[in-house]
């Protein structure tokens, strides 16, 4: 793949970037109780994932990107599926002023 050199940069700069961001989220996720330590650690493979990706476009190798594609969409479908699950099963909180109406007079 002939992909021009300043272009090459941007990828490695955008892997950096993204290593960064990774460190955050492995940070974040050891830190996190032990029930809720799935999707911190979805989003540090999400990072780790795109960190491959950027370096393996930036060195034109397109097994990378062959390879570490259908993880990365393997990685989003399941925060995508689980932030679903989680919007659903969240219960939704009564509007103000229309809970129960405290026994009076």
């Amino acid at each position: 793949m002939d992909i021009p050199d300043w272009i090459r940069w941007i990828f490695f700069v955008f892997a950096a970037v993204q290593l960064l961001f990774a460190y955050r989220a492995a940070h974040l996720a050891r830190r996190a109780e032990p029930g809720r330590r799935t999707d911190p650690w979805l989003e540090v493979a999400d990072h780790a994932v795109g960190v491959v990706l950027s370096v393996g476009l930036a060195l034109g190798a397109v097994s990378v990107l062959v390879f570490g594609a259908p993880v990365l969409l393997a990685v989003l479908s399941w925060q995508g599926i689980r932030s679903a699950l989680a919007r659903r099963a969240a219960p939704t909180a009564p509007a103000p002023g229309t809970g129960a109406a405290p026994g009076g007079d």
